[in-house]
This record gives structure tokens, C-alpha cells and sequence, in this order.
């Protein structure tokens, strides 16, 4: 369809008159009504049109008349018209209409002269139009467009005009009106105010719109297409977009506008490959050989993919499969067919380079999963290749940069790449073989491993977006597995010497004194709801593990609850906690242990008696609620009992939670848990929230899950992972003696390989001693706005630094100076296992945060970190490798040092500060990846916890230069984020080291 405008006249004109059009009630009225008769004049006008007649006979005319309504189609139904009027007794006032086709020469002298004024009257379209639209004057631009005016007439037997807005009808409202009109189909109305470019491309996908276009003559097509399209309405690229699309219905292929589009965006967009000219020449012809520039196919293109953006965003949110499909097109379809008209263009790279065309997102997961296959080393002791490293994260930046990545159709598999490429983060760190205590191991697997272990769930699990996807995924899993082996092995090696032994760190956390420890302090005020002393609630997640732990302490984290550390016994850095299970790692061990305050292998009854009587709860209500309590009564979504403890903020709660434990025995397990799906634990963090409850969630052992193992027949398993010991130790066993070992004899053989099992294959297993089954999470969470118990200090972020996908972090590196043993050479001892003094404490704890983002986490302690024994003098550690991090931190502290801006900010401040305290404040914010609690920052510059807020503000003076928001608080001004980049431009410091002058 033209786009050019055209004031040509109708056929038909110049070689006599136009072509009679089908008369309107509205024209016949406005040719009567300019009519005055004068007496004796005759009352019979003939009116030139087709002599066809679909309204009513008789149609009503001003001062009480009316006016009768008949066809001729020839001079003698003329004359018999004429003479059967003479022989009705039709009244003074009445008027007989004629619509004739017939000419004023056809009909002669002696007709015309019985008629009035003796002549055929011509209707005069644009007098019509005036009188349709109830307008008193005509915008000389809606004139200028001659094929308007019988176009609104015709249109008006189908359309009843609403009165114009004042005297004048303007160009638009008359054209907007004309439009809706005209293209509207009985499955989509067009709204005449709203014709813009998405408008009509939703129209173009409607059934019928393709016959309403071809129905309309030639000029009215051409007059709407270009009045549509004008530069000056929607401008020039819309314009440039419409011109494409009307060209698309000129040519018939008006159906495939949106796809074709996506074909256009694809062969003349900003990532067009070369050598594509043919296909161009293709995709041409299906605009009728109109010739059109590449600016209009590129904006025709551009303006199509926002278009189907739109669409995807609308459709985005998640939709669970009882809910009705959305209305409206289903752009996943129109993606599809673009595919296809691409394809058969021969123009295949151009689709595989697209952000939007399901074959560019294939191209892209075809891409992640063979760079992902390559950087996984083929020996365990190997890291991946920086470079292959690298382009891991470009592939996989790419691919989430595709529309469709974005999808919530898409999530699982984007969240099950990024899982990988944090593994590959994991694996390009030195590996490690040896432990220098247990407890030593077990921090690491709260602080790293526990991670590891919930990203390998992820990728484990499979994923079949692209045929080549799920190798990767499993070669990279062979390798996860090959370095967990080893670490695993490891910690059986130093479990089983110190379980015989009998030795252990002096404050390394155990099961037996987790209550102690961690609860007691907490419970021993004699009323619960005195000042300082928050209600507790503690959720014993049996059989959690690490990663589960992981997971849903980020989930917390989103509902606006704040992490602290619990344990108030023991110097040293703040950190996540860990403890080591019972003996074996199964429940009638390990959970009695912990409700008991001892070792020991008690049921249920025997738990709630046993943890309610201990003394050290100061006198204080203490109940324990097993899974039974957790089921409420219809319309109760907790039981009755555990409900009221709840509610009274004078009895403290522990709640056991067998879901983890419970899933296990299935066929599949579940590698990673929301909280929605621990039965009750959303009922219990709501009523914890609204106590205002202290949360501790932990777990009596954890389990390893079954991605592949062997059965070994054994004739005396007491269950999947352990056994009575009556056979020598086979491969991937050890032997447990001592008095940890609840057990007969206080001795078991225990798996600590995780490809074996004792029993029939199940989903996951406990019982043996894995890393992933002996770590024991303690999680240590209040409500934003609550009270915290005394002694519990404010973590931040908790993810390891190898989790950040966006920091650009030299992978392969050498891990920060704080990363747990577990990434320094075999049985060396950490470099902090020497007496600590208070500066050291203090620097450490500014390392700890190192390379967080967003809320990662920086290396943990171990227990002999916190531990007041001397250790061995050969427990020395080599010289530290400089880590990325600190020296990014060191430099742009040197910078700020020697800024003359900062030396002005100082002497501005009321009350005088130190550089130095300010440069710890942002040495922990930059390595902390920019974000921390604000009592964390305090503590990291040497101030009081009370002061943090204070000091907070002073900080937001100091950097805050020029009013720039370069330090911010947030999380409800918990935490403190810096703006690294915005504090090197306010300060003048250049990017590549030292201050500007």
C-alpha cells in the first residue's frame, strides 16, 4: 500500500461526472434540506446516486416534513416514478427523493420540467461530511484530501459519527474516526485515539485484517496508509516502520507483518552478519518490490522487536499451569514463524545473532555449553584456563543479554548456568587435601563448600535447553565431584584421628553443647520479654545440610530479617557457624544429642523432656514441638499448642521441621528448598515476626543426595552410610572410635565416599561421615526493628567470593589472604593459626568481607582461628600471595590519602576524624564488593556499636563530596553501599592510579 498522499480526482472526473456512490440517509437529508420550496414549485428532486436503497422510506426533515424515498434506474422508471407520485395524495409538505443514476441530458425537457429547478441534484460529499459530523466548517487539510470525503460518507453506514468537538472538524479527529472505522475487524476494534505503531501491529495479527485492507478502493487505501504514516503524527521513525508494514499489506502478506519484521531486525539490524545481501533480496519481495531504503527496513525492524518485547514482558510474570492462558498474540509464535521465514530466506546466521530469535538464543546455549565443557580440567588437581574462564563469562553474559533468557520460562536454566560458571569460579582456585583440625573443615564447609554443594545441586539436576547443555553440565559435575572427593577424604582422615583421639579445639562447636552454647545465653533471663532479651525461636531443620542452609539464609536475608552470629563464648571474627554432628550422622544420634545438652540416642518424648530440664535455662519456659504440632486443625495453619507458645512472648519455642529428612527417602531429592516448601516454616517465621522472636534454625546432621552410586553388600549396615564394623574397612569407609561414637562399643565404619551406599538407591543419605552429612549450619536471624539478644554481632553477606558472577576478579587467582585452608597446600596450617593479637583480630576482620557482591561473602574463620590453645610452632605458614582485592582496596586508599579534596572534606567536619579511620571504613567496603551492615563498618574503623550510626553519618559527610550520593545507606539505613566509581570521579582520582591534579 502507497504511503504518498493524493489529491488526484475520482475516476471519472474531467470526462463528465463521477461514478454515482451509494447515498447515505445523511446526504439525502442535506441535499433536501438546502432545498427551499417556493409555492407551486414541484416537490419531486432527483437526486444523483445508485438507485439502490437500504434505509428507511420515509426519513423526517426540519419544520415537521418528511421526505419519501424511491430509486429510478432509467428515464422511463423516472417518468413512472413521477407519475405514480401525481396519483398519492402525499400532503403540502411532503418530498419524493429520486436516487437515479441517470443524467440530466438522458432525461429531456419534458421530464425535467416536473421536476424541481428542472435539473438532477448532485450530493455534495463534503456538505455530507459537515453535516455527519455536526460541524459548521471543514479543516482546509481534511479538504485537501479528496478521497475523504466519500470515504466518511460510506463509512458512515457502517459507523455512527460522534459530534465533533466544537465548530471546526479537524483533519485528525475526521481521519482517526475514518481509520478505526474502516480497519477494524470483529476480532480486534481500534481505538481512534491510540493509532500508533504498536497499535497497528496488534491489528495486523488480528483474523480479517488483511481482507478489511483489500476491501477498501485504491485510493481510500493509499489515503489512510499515508495519513497513518505521516512524518508530522508519529514521526520519522515510526514513520519509516509504517511505511513498511502498509507496503507488507499492498503485497498481500500483511499476516506475517510482525514476524517479517523480526526477519528485518534480523537481516538489517546492528548485528547483521555479513554476506546477507541475498537474503535481503528475499525478504524484498515480500514487500511487493516496493523500494524502500535500509534505514526504513532497520527501523521497521527495531520498532517490531519493541513491539514483541512489549509482549514477552507482558507474558513474563510467572503463570502456574491453572491459570488461563494470557489473551492477546502469543509472541512466542510469532518469534517461531520468523524462524522460519528466516530459514527459508537461507539467512540462518543472521537469526542466530538476534537478541530475540529463539535460534540466537539456541546459538548462545550452544556457545555456553561448549566454552563451559572446555574450561573444565580434565585432572582434578588442575584449575580451568583463565582464558577459557573468560570466555565463559562473555558466553554466558551474551546469552542472558538474549529476550528470551529473561523469560520465566528460561529462569531455572539461566540460574542453573550461572551455578555452573560459579563452579568453574570454585574449581580455578588452588585445591586442597588436608585439614588442620575437624572443626577447622567443618567452618569451611559452612563458608565454601556448603556453596559448592548447593551449586552442584543445581547443575545436577539436568538441563535439556540445548542438545549440547547437559554434557557440559555433567563434565563440569565429574570434576566437582573428583575435587569434593578429595576434600571429603581429607576430613574423614583428620575425623577419624581426632574422634580416636579424643582431641579437639577447645571452643570448636559441637552438637552435645549447641544449647549450651548458643541457646542458653539467649533463654536464661528469667522472663523472655524482659529489656534486651527477645522470645527465641529455634527450628531444628532435620537433616539440612549446608546448601540447604545456604539457600534459605539468603531468603531471609530478602524478607528484611538481619543476620548476626550467635556464639558470644568464644574471641575472633564474627562469622556463619558451623558445628560437627554426633556419631553416626543419623537422627536417633545426633538429634538427641542436641536436645539432650549430651551425647546420647533418645526418641521424641525423651527429647521434649530432656531439653525443657536443663539448668542453664535459668528458669525460663522452654517448649519443644515435633512435627505432629506442627499440623493445625482446619482452618489453622499451625497446631493449637505450638499457636498459644507462640503467641506468648514468655515462652521460648524449638520447633523440629522433617521435611529436608523426609524427602530424602524418595525417588528424586531436592538439591535446593524455598522456604515455602518446609511444612509450617512460613507460619512460623510470620508468627516469629510479629513476636519479635530471636531465630535460630539449624539442623542435627546434614545428607549428601545421590547423583550416581554404588551399593556395597555389607552384612552388617545399621544404615545407608554406617555399619556395626564387623568387617575391615573397605574403600571410601573409615573406622570411628571413641566417646563422640553413640554407638556400641563406641565404635562404626562409616562411608565418608559419597558415590556409595549401603542400602537401596534412594534420593540422598546421612549416617556416614561426607563433609556434607557431618557439618551441622547454625543460622542466627532477627526481625528488622526487633531486639537482639546480647553478645549476637551483625553479619554481613555471607556468599563466598568465587560466587560473584559480576566483579571481574581475576579467575585462577590466588584466593584472598582470608579464604579458608581449604584452598592452601595440604596440612599447611593457616597463616592466622598463630596467637592473634588485637590488631591482627581487627585486620582480619576487615579481610573477612573480601570480595563480596551484592552479598557475598568473605572467608570465615575455623575453629582453631578462634581457638586460645598455642598451636605448633611448625604450624607457620608461608608468605601470603597479594590478592586482587585488598591491593584494589590498598591503592584507592593511598589515593584518597593523597587527594586534596579529602584533606578539605576532613577539615570541614565539626568534630575532627582521622584519615586513617575513615580508610578502614573504606578498605571494608570495597573489599566487602561496596555493601555492609553499618555496625560492621564501625566495628572495622575501631568504633563502638553504639556509635555506628553516628559514625555512619560522618562517613556520608566525609565522601558525600558535592552532595553526590557516593556513600548511601540502605536496607533500611542497616546498611551502608559505596559507590566506588562515582567516589574516584567526585575525588578526581583516575582510574589508573593517583590523583589528578
Amino acid at each position: 500500500m502507497s504511503t504518498n498522499s493524493t489529491t488526484a480526482p475520482p475516476p471519472g472526473h474531467g470526462t463528465g461526472q463521477s461514478r454515482p456512490r451509494p447515498a447515505h440517509p445523511a446526504a439525502v437529508v442535506q441535499v433536501l434540506e438546502a432545498r427551499s420550496f417556493t409555492e407551486g414549485e414541484p416537490r419531486i428532486v432527483l437526486i444523483r446516486a445508485e438507485p439502490h436503497w437500504n434505509g428507511p422510506r420515509r426519513l423526517p426533515l426540519g419544520g415537521g416534513r418528511s421526505a419519501h424515498i424511491t430509486t429510478a434506474v432509467s428515464p422511463l422508471a423516472v417518468l413512472d416514478t413521477l407519475v405514480a407520485w401525481d396519483r398519492i395524495d402525499a400532503g403540502e409538505r411532503d418530498v419524493l427523493a429520486v436516487l437515479t443514476d441517470v443524467e440530466d441530458a438522458d432525461l429531456g425537457p419534458g421530464l425535467l420540467a416536473r421536476v424541481y429547478r428542472n435539473r438532477v441534484y448532485p450530493i455534495e460529499p463534503w456538505a455530507v461530511v459537515r453535516r455527519l459530523f455536526g460541524a459548521v466548517d471543514l479543516d482546509p487539510r481534511l479538504i485537501a484530501e479528496g478521497w475523504a470525503a466519500e470515504a466518511l460518507i460510506d463509512a458512515a453506514g457502517q459507523e455512527s459519527w460522534p459530534k465533533t468537538p466544537g465548530t471546526v472538524l479537524s483533519r485528525d479527529t475526521a481521519l482517526s474516526r475514518l481509520a478505526a472505522g474502516r480497519l477494524s475487524t470483529a476480532a480486534h476494534r481500534l481505538d481512534p485515539g491510540r493509532l500508533d505503531l504498536h497499535a497497528l501491529l496488534a491489528w495486523s495479527l488480528a483474523p480479517g485484517a488483511v481482507e478489511r485492507v483489500a476491501s477498501l478502493r485504491k485510493q481510500e487505501r493509499r489515503g489512510l496508509a499515508a495519513w497513518l504514516a505521516d512524518p508530522d503524527r508519529v514521526g520519522l521513525r515510526s514513520h519509516q516502520a509504517l511505511t513498511a508494514l502498509f507496503a507488507l499489506f499492498e503485497a498481500g502478506n500483511g499476516a506475517d507483518a510482525v514476524p517479517m519484521g523480526l526477519v528485518c531486525a534480523a537481516l538489517w539490524g546492528g548485528k547483521a552478519p555479513t554476506g546477507v545481501d541475498r537474503a535481503r533480496g528475499r525478504a524484498e519481495l515480500k514487500f511487493g518490490g516496493r523500494r524502500l531504503d535500509d534505514d526504513t527496513f532497520a527501523a521497521f525492524g527495531a520498532e517490531t522487536e519493541d513491539y514483541v518485547r512489549v509482549l514477552l514482558t507482558a507474558r513474563s510474570a510467572d503463570v502456574t499451569e491453572d491459570e488461563p492462558v494470557l489473551p492477546g498474540p502469543d509472541p512466542r509464535a510469532l518469534m517461531a514463524r520468523a524462524d522460519v521465514l528466516i530459514r527459508d530466506m537461507g539467512a540462518e546466521d543472521a537469526a542466530a545473532a538476534s537478541d530475540l530469535l529463539e535460534t540466537g538464543q539456541q546459538a548462545r546455549y550452544g556457545a555456553v555449553a561448549r566454552v563451559l565443557a572446555a574450561c573444565v580440567p580434565t585432572d582434578p588437581g588442575e584449575s580451568p584456563a583463565e582464558r577459557r574462564v573468560r570466555d565463559l563469562a562473555r558466553a554466558v553474559e551474551r546469552l542472558a543479554g538474549h529476550e528470551l533468557s529473561r523469560l520465566a520460562s528460561h529462569r531455572r536454566t539461566m540460574t542453573r548456568i550461572r551455578m555452573a560458571q560459579r563452579l568453574v569460579h570454585w574449581l580455578a582456585q588452588p585445591p586442597a587435601t588436608g585439614f588442620a583440625t575437624a572443626a577447622e573443615a567443618v567452618q569451611q564447609h559452612i563458608a565454601t563448600y556448603g556453596w559448592v554443594d548447593l551449586a552442584h545441586g543445581w547443575i545436577s539436576d539436568g538441563d535439556h535447553a540445548h542438545p549440547e547443555l547437559p554434557g557440559a553440565l555433567a563434565t563440569l559435575s565429574t570434576a566437582v565431584r573428583a575435587r569434593r572427593h578429595a576434600l571429603d577424604e581429607a576430613f574423614a582422615t583428620r575425623l577419624t584421628e581426632e574422634t580416636r583421639s579424643g582431641a579437639a579445639p577447645r571452643d570448636a562447636l559441637v552438637v552435645e553443647d549447641f544449647t549450651r552454647r548458643v541457646l542458653a545465653p539467649v533463654v536464661k533471663p528469667a522472663r523472655a520479654s524482659s529489656a534486651g532479651s527477645p522470645p527465641l525461636l529455634l527450628v531444628v531443620l532435620d537433616g539440612a545440610s549446608a546448601a540447604v542452609a545456604s539457600a534459605l539464609a539468603e531468603q531471609l536475608r530478602t524478607r528484611s530479617w538481619a543476620e548476626y552470629d550467635p556464639v558470644t563464648d568464644t574471641a575472633g571474627d564474627r562469622q556463619r557457624r558451623g558445628m560437627l554432628a554426633a556419631l553416626p550422622t543419623i537422627t536417633r544420634a545426633s538429634r538427641g544429642s542436641l536436645f539432650a545438652g549430651e551425647l546420647t540416642e533418645i526418641d521424641q518424648q525423651e527429647e521434649r523432656r530432656r531439653f525443657a530440664a536443663h539448668r542453664f535455662w535459668g528458669g525460663a519456659k522452654v517448649q519443644l514441638f515435633h512435627k505432629a504440632d506442627l499440623r493445625g486443625d482446619a482452618g489453622h495453619a499451625l497446631g493449637g499448642e505450638l499457636a498459644e507458645a507462640l503467641a506468648d512472648p514468655d515462652i521460648h519455642v524449638a520447633v523440629v521441621v522433617n521435611t529436608v529428612d523426609d524427602r530424602l527417602g524418595e525417588d528424586r531429592a531436592m538439591s535446593h528448598w524455598q522456604l515455602n516448601e518446609l511444612l509450617g516454616m512460613e507460619q512460623l517465621l510470620t508468627q516469629a515476626r510479629t513476636t519479635g522472636r530471636a531465630l535460630v534454625i539449624t539442623a542435627d546432621h546434614g545428607h549428601v543426595i545421590d547423583h550416581g552410586t554404588d551399593k556395597e553388600n555389607v552384612p552388617d549396615a545399621l544404615s545407608a552410610r554406617h555399619r556395626r564394623g564387623t568387617t575391615p574397612a573397605s574403600r571410601g569407609e573409615t573406622v570411628l572410635t571413641g566417646r563422640r561414637v553413640v554407638a556400641e562399643g563406641q565404635r562404626i565404619t562409616a562411608l565418608w565416599d559419597t558415590g556409595l551406599r549401603y542400602g537401596n538407591r534412594q534420593a540422598g543419605y546421612h549416617g556416614g561421615v561426607a563433609l556434607a552429612e557431618a557439618a551441622i549450619p547454625v543460622l542466627a536471624f532477627v526481625p528488622h526493628g526487633a531486639s537482639v539478644p546480647k553478645g549476637w554481632r551483625e553479619l554481613g553477606p555471607q556468599r563466598p567470593f568465587w560466587w560473584s558472577l559480576n566483579e571481574g576478579t581475576v579467575p585462577g587467582a590466588p584466593a584472598p589472604a582470608t579464604t579458608p585452608p581449604a584452598t592452601t597446600p595440604p596440612a599447611v596450617t593457616s597463616p592466622a593459626r598463630r596467637t592473634p593479637s588485637a590488631a591482627d583480630q581487627r585486620k582480619r576482620a576487615e579481610e573477612q568481607q573480601a570480595a563480596e557482591h551484592e552479598s557475598g561473602q568473605g572467608a570465615l574463620l575455623s575453629f582453631d582461628d578462634i581457638s586460645t590453645a598455642e598451636p605448633p610452632k611448625t604450624a607457620a605458614a608461608p608468605p601470603q600471595p597479594v590478592r586482587a582485592p585488598a591491593s584494589a582496596a590498598e591503592q584507592l586508599v593511598e589515593e584518597l590519602r593523597a587527594s586534596d579534596i579529602m584533606s578539605a572534606q576532613l577539615g570541614s567536619l565539626p568534630r575532627p576524624e582521622e584519615f586513617d579511620t575513615v580508610a578502614k571504613a573504606v578498605r571494608a567496603l570495597v573489599d566487602a564488593h561496596g555493601i555492609l551492615p553499618v555496625t560492621v563498618v564501625a566495628e572495622q574503623a575501631g568504633k563502638r556499636a553504639t556509635r555506628a550510626a553516628g559514625f555512619a553519618a560522618t562517613l556520608q559527610r566525609v565522601l558525600n563530596y558535592d552532595q553526590a550520593e557516593v556513600l548511601t545507606l540502605t536496607d533500611n539505613g542497616r546498611s551502608l553501599r559505596l559507590d566506588v566509581p562515582l567516589l574516584r570521579r567526585q575525588f578526581r582520582i583516575d582510574t589508573t592510579g593517583g590523583a589528578r591534579t
